[in-house]
C-alpha cells in the first residue's frame, strides 16, 4: 500500500470514529490520527538519527526537541521543501500571491529506517564533532510531537517516508498548479510534497518528521529562535531512546 492510500484508509477510520461520537481528545481518536499522520508507518517501526552529541544533551537537559526550518537556504539544497517559493498572480489585483506560505511554516528532522549506520553517515551528520546515533520508534516520536492536550494536534506533526525523485521532477513541482492540486483541509498532500528529495540521496532511506508551526495555539514552551531558523518544542525524553551508539567522524582515516 502506498503512502497516500495508507493515509486515506486511516482518514476513513477518523471519519468512522467521528460518526460514532468519539471526541478529538479520546484515546481512540488520538491513536487514529497518529496512524493517519504516519502514512503507513506503524508505531513499532524503528527509526534512527545521528545527532551532534552536545546538541542532543542540551535538548535532553531542557526537555525539548530542536528542529530546523524546512528551507532551501538552511538545508543548502535548492530543491528542499520545493513548494516554499511558489507564487501566482491574483487575477483581480494583479499582485503576487505567495502560495509557498502554506509550507514555509514546516520545520523538519531527518531520520532513517536503515538499521545500521554507514561510515559516510557519520561524516555527513557529525560535522566533525562527537556524535550519537539514537534509535527509537515512530510511535514514540508521534506520542511526543502530537500532544493530546493540543487542540490542533492532528495538523501539527507528520512522519512520512521520503519520496526520492530525479531533480527535474522536483523542479516540475515548483508551479502554482502543483500547489493548488495539493491544497486540502488536512494538509497531508503538502506534507508529502515537503518530503520529496533528490534521488541521489536515496541510500539514506529517510523518514522525515515534519512539524507545522503555523497554527495559533502552539504548545506551551514552544518557541522559534535564531531569526526563524530553529523551532524548539517541549519533548519528553523519558524512555524515548531505545539504543544509542557514540561515534566520531574521523576525517582522512
Amino acid at each position: 500500500m502506498g503512502k497516500l492510500e495508507a493515509y486515506e484508509e486511516a482518514q476513513n477510520g477518523v471519519r468512522a470514529l467521528d460518526f460514532r461520537g468519539y471526541a478529538i481528545d479520546s484515546p481512540e481518536m488520538y491513536r487514529q490520527y497518529q496512524s493517519r499522520n504516519s502514512f503507513g508507518l506503524g508505531p513499532d517501526h524503528r527509526i534512527h538519527r545521528i545527532f551532534q552529541k552536545n546538541y542532543l544533551e542540551d535538548d535532553i537537559a531542557n526537555q525539548r526537541l530542536t528542529l530546523p526550518r524546512a528551507n532551501a537556504t538552511i538545508w543548502k539544497d535548492p530543491l528542499e521543501n520545493p513548494l516554499a517559493d511558489v507564487e501566482d498572480i491574483d487575477v483581480v489585483t494583479g499582485r503576487p500571491i505567495c502560495l509557498g506560505s502554506l509550507v514555509r511554516s514546516f520545520f523538519a528532522l531527518c531520520w532513517t529506517q536503515r538499521e545500521f549506520a554507514k561510515p559516510e553517515d557519520w561524516a555527513s551528520f557529525s560535522h566533525g564533532a562527537e556524535a550519537v546515533r539514537i534509535s527509537t520508534t515512530v510511535g514514540k516520536l508521534m506520542d511526543r510531537v502530537m500532544s493530546i492536550t493540543d487542540p490542533e494536534y492532528m495538523f501539527r506533526g507528520w512522519i512520512v517516508g521520503v519520496e526520492y525523485k530525479e531533480p527535474h521532477l522536483i523542479q516540475a513541482m515548483q508551479n502554482p498548479s502543483e500547489v493548488y492540486a495539493r491544497i486540502d483541509s488536512q494538509g497531508a498532500l503538502l506534507a508529502m510534497a515537503a518530503a520529496s528529495v533528490r534521488s541521489q540521496f536515496s541510500s539514506e532511506e529517510e523518514v522525515r518528521l515534519l512539524y507545522d508551526q503555523s497554527f495559533n495555539r502552539a504548545p506551551i514552551k514552544s518557541r522559534v529562535i535564531k531569526n526563524g531558523k530553529l523551532l524548539q518544542i517541549p519533548f519528553d525524553w523519558t524512555d524515548f531512546i531505545d539504543e544509542q551508539v557514540v561515534g566520531r567522524e574521523q576525517a582522512g582515516t
